[in-house]
């Protein structure tokens, strides 16, 4: 009896820590199952794990070179969309910030920004694309938000922006691989995890 109880002791004080690892103790073992399964599927045939991660990008001189502004409440208003698992509004919101990208301006970007800028910039659209051409599929569009959040990570860190910004991390998100997302807002709330885990995830830097 007394091994029998060590053993659901020991289960489950695993499943607590691995549960506090997204900061919300609440979720049950069969949710985080069934997301895992989710985050899996979700990928299928399309995985974009390592397409822009290991980017190398310029130093950047602290000059705001442009105005983020409408790219980043577009990408914003997406992520919340996700949060609320809202596929079709991500969707127009991706709509939104295909045309904010495209409309961007930039100034006094040396010759290797503006080859990277030009980079980031047809990756960040291929992606953007694709979560407004699915408004039926919200997995299909989290799997691209991993790859569209590192896009406007560095595109802020070669234009600059004049905001106070948070690039967030969920160890969760990518099948379990961790994934960023950019907030303008202190509290936690995680468009891969939407209505299931929405605090999932920590503060990893400030940005400004």
């Amino acid at each position: 009896m007394k091994k029998y109880r060590l053993k659901l002791v020991v289960a489950f004080l695993g499943g607590s820590l691995f549960l506090a690892s997204c900061g919300n103790n609440s979720e049950s073992d069969k949710e985080v199952h069934q997301h895992n399964e989710e985050m899996k599927d979700s990928h299928g045939d399309h995985d974009h794990s390592g397409v822009n991660k290991d980017r190398e990008l310029s130093n950047n001189t602290g000059k705001v070179k442009g105005d983020l502004s409408f790219i980043l409440d577009d990408y914003f208003s997406l992520n919340k969309n996700l949060v609320q698992d809202d596929a079709s509004g991500a969707a127009i919101a991706s709509e939104s910030l295909i045309s904010s990208l495209k409309g961007l301006k930039t100034t006094e970007l040396s010759d290797d920004q503006q080859k990277e800028m030009d980079e980031i910039m047809e990756s960040a659209l291929e992606n953007a694309e694709h979560i407004s051409q699915n408004s039926g599929n919200i997995k299909h569009q989290r799997e691209h938000l991993v790859s569209l959040s590192i896009d406007i990570k560095d595109l802020i860190a070669i234009v600059g922006a004049s905001q106070k910004l948070y690039e967030d991390f969920c160890p969760m998100a990518d099948n379990n691989n961790g994934a960023i997302w950019i907030s303008n807002n202190e509290a936690i709330r995680n468009p891969y995890m939407g209505s299931k885990m929405p605090e999932c995830g920590k503060i990893s830097r400030i940005i400004n």
